[in-house]
């Protein structure tokens, strides 16, 4: 027992050294060293003046791009409220900062295009599509190391924390895919925020796992009355499936709109299955239809 309690402790402590590490030089990659020194000066002003409650939109950085400040309040209702103005919280090291980029990648759901032959992919599938039903794995497998990539994650176990409150208060939000045996293959997890579902982090282990997640929640959003799904960044997936860019002040304007009914906090339950998504018309294919 006292060798399996010291084996862990090590690997932990290695995973924290790793990611000290990878996290400093981070911000040294190419295209992002030019920023170092300006976040640098920007957090150890922040560190001095530590201001609480949610960013301020007045107080957003040309240099870091879209930095807010350090985020010393992470309670739900400065999350919720620094979301509303188009905020979110990262960090790779060091305190939790708050981030509005100049630009965000947005799909509209009512621009949403499904290609035939993943409709035939779809529609020949047994996946199993489900909502909030293991947040705290899907989390787990959005943070693990991936083939191939940097073992470097924003999810770090306060980061764990903080989205295993939300989703347990009832505004965060997990999708799953399950193979035929039940094995979880795929999903993500975002925040509800408004009108828009904000999706933070997706994995897959299965060809087309991850796929299925993000085409099945548009559709259930897009039914429940969502206006938008921000990705913060765009994929080449997303824009192949009609993701757009907007500027930061155009994404503000989207997160006043109304809010759905199934934006209220509480568990989501799905409605429906690749199968059914398969078939979904959204409105943008819809009108081409028609036109046709």
């Amino acid at each position: 027992m006292v060798e399996n309690t010291t084996s862990t402790s090590r690997v932990m402590l290695a995973t924290q050294v790793r990611q000290l590490m990878l996290g400093m030089l981070y911000p040294l990659k190419p295209g992002r060293l030019h920023e170092a020194p300006h976040l640098v000066a920007r957090v150890t002003l922040d560190m001095l003046r530590r201001r609480q409650g949610p960013p301020d939109t007045a107080r957003i950085a040309a240099r870091p791009a879209g930095y807010g400040g350090v985020a010393w309040d992470i309670s739900t209702p400065t999350i919720l409220e620094a979301a509303r103005r188009g905020f979110y919280p990262h960090a790779h090291i060091g305190p939790m900062k708050w981030w509005s980029p100049p630009q965000r990648a947005v799909m509209m759901l009512n621009q949403v295009h499904i290609a035939k032959r993943f409709r035939r992919t779809m529609r020949a599938s047994d996946s199993v599509f489900s909502f909030d039903s293991d947040f705290e794995h899907v989390v787990g497998a959005c943070a693990a190391p991936r083939a191939g990539r940097t073992p470097l994650t924003w999810i770090t176990p306060r980061a764990k924390a903080l989205y295993l409150r939300l989703h347990e208060e009832g505004h965060a939000h997990s999708v799953e895919i399950r193979n035929a045996d039940g094995v979880l293959e795929g999903g993500l997890f975002g925040l509800t925020v408004g009108p828009v579902f904000s999706a933070l982090s997706m994995f897959h282990t299965a060809d087309n796992a991850s796929k299925f997640a993000i085409v099945g929640l548009y559709h259930h959003l897009a039914d429940w009355g969502f206006a938008a799904v921000d990705h913060q960044v765009m994929s080449p997936w997303v824009e192949t499936l009609g993701g757009t860019i907007l500027p930061r002040a155009d994404f503000e304007r989207l997160l006043k709109a109304p809010a759905p009914v199934a934006a209220q906090p509480g568990k989501w339950h799905a409605v429906f299955q690749p199968s059914d998504t398969a078939a979904w018309l959204p409105a943008k294919e819809t009108e081409i239809r028609a036109a046709a």
